[in-house]
């Protein structure tokens, strides 16, 4: 018998986990697209395929008031924002990502 494939988790989902996995700290969207791409083949593989879906389905959750979208240390309105930003639950604190982490693609 085979086992059935994992199914890879939703943008949405991962994005959820991510932040609750960060304590309370914001997270850098390409990082969550790294995750996302990890794995995958082809043009698929590229984290950078990612960032639009990323950014997508982050507007939609901080429409629903299930996340913050932070520029420039405050939050932004998830209709009208642009340039680099980061993502956080409600009520998160304003720490610096990682090094690492920092850049945008």
């Amino acid at each position: 018998m085979t086992e059935p494939k994992k199914k890879k988790p939703t943008l949405e989902a991962l994005i959820m986990r991510m932040l609750h996995e960060a304590d309370g700290r914001r997270i850098n969207p390409m990082v969550v697209a790294k995750h996302f791409a990890e794995g995958r083949k082809g043009d698929d593989a590229s984290a950078g395929t990612w960032a639009r879906e990323v950014r997508n389905a982050a507007i939609g959750l901080a429409r629903a008031e299930k996340i913050i979208i932070y520029r420039k240390g405050e939050p932004a309105d998830p209709e009208d924002f642009r340039g680099i930003y980061r993502l956080g639950l409600p009520g998160s604190v304003d720490a610096d990502p990682p090094a690492d982490e920092e850049t945008e693609a």
